[in-house]
């Protein structure tokens, strides 16, 4: 019996660890640049659903976050894929989705993303930057603190929803989006992922 509860100890304990290493993050060097990248073993992932225009068809926004060095200095970013189940051949709704601010509603707490002037040329690897599998994906990379990501990651509630201005703030109060934009609902485990990026990440062991 007690060989029997040795083992079955041994095995949770063995199971546990797998878990939590399928949330550790990736690095890789990107060649053309020589920066090293790290990146959230999976990405926020937000969903609308649009069932008036066909089945299980939803509008995605995913949030990938990264940290790039670059010969020591650090930044971090969430670099945003939009993109959709629906066929949107044109692509002018997500193109012009991906040029509005994000807002993201945790906690109480609105905070405001707005996408950097320029896309960083050491983050175009889409495939190793969780860039989703679809025939139409925009982009967009938005600079963020760390502090920003660890809120995000401790947050009990989340929801996102595009800025109907370009105003660079962010806001405390009533986090209750206005109720005539999409919000966008999490999908998936990437908190727990990027509450692992934050804890293991270079960046965010430095002094």
């Amino acid at each position: 019996m007690r060989a029997k509860l040795l083992l079955g100890a041994l095995w949770f304990v063995s199971a546990a660890t797998a878990v939590a290493a399928d949330f550790t993050p990736s690095e890789y060097l990107d060649e053309r640049t020589g920066a090293t990248i790290t990146v959230t073993r999976e990405a926020l992932v937000f969903a609308f659903e649009r069932s008036t225009l066909a089945a299980n068809a939803r509008d995605y926004v995913t949030l990938t976050a990264v940290e790039v060095d670059r010969s020591g200095q650090l930044q971090v970013y969430l670099i945003g894929y939009f993109w959709s189940t629906i066929d949107r051949r044109d692509g002018h709704a997500l193109a012009d989705l991906a040029q509005r601010p994000i807002e993201l509603s945790a906690d109480g707490r609105i905070i405001r993303l707005v996408r950097a002037a320029e896309f960083p040329k050491d983050l175009l690897d889409g495939k190793r930057l969780l860039a989703p599998q679809s025939s139409h994906v925009e982009s967009a990379a938005f600079v963020v603190s760390r502090e920003i990501l660890r809120y995000l990651a401790a947050s009990k509630h989340l929801s996102l929803a595009f800025a109907l201005d370009s105003q660079d703030a962010d806001s405390q109060g009533d986090a209750a989006l206005d109720a005539e934009r999409d919000v966008y609902q999490p999908w998936g485990n990437g908190q727990r992922a990027l509450a692992a990026f934050v804890a293991q990440s270079a960046g965010f062991h430095q002094p």
